[in-house]
């Protein structure tokens, strides 16, 4: 049966969330300063994601990342699902979120004017 279980792992384990964030940095040419500052990520926040092992931001720090490397709808939910969050279907914010992410529109300022208007939150 340990044989079994290591290959059902094998088969169903998605990618680390670490592994996966400098996997899109790479892909992109960008660097982690580009990266953080682009949607006011905090350095703190960025280094910890770097250097802690299994280090999970919370979920708005997340979408600020997909949102500064342009990510698409497939790209965006592989991320966000490495990190343990989903996109909730019924709940306006992340509705939002996926509407402007589905148009290709990554201006965080943009965003969070309608996030403001509709749900009175931002992604801080």
């Amino acid at each position: 049966m340990k044989d079994e279980i290591n290959k059902y792992l094998g088969q169903n384990k998605t990618s680390e969330f670490k592994s996966l964030v400098f996997s899109f940095i790479d892909e992109k040419n960008l660097n982690d300063s580009e990266v953080y500052k682009r949607v006011g990520i905090d350095r703190k926040i960025f280094s910890k994601i770097r250097c802690i092992p299994h280090y999970i931001p919370k979920k708005n720090n997340v979408i600020k990342l997909f949102l500064s490397l342009s990510l698409d709808m497939d790209e965006t939910n592989k991320l966000l699902s490495s990190a343990g969050y989903q996109f909730i279907r019924n709940d306006n914010f992340d509705l939002i979120i996926c509407y402007f992410i589905e148009k290709e529109i990554y201006d965080i300022d943009l965003i969070n004017s309608y996030l403001d208007s509709y749900t009175g939150t931002v992604l801080d």
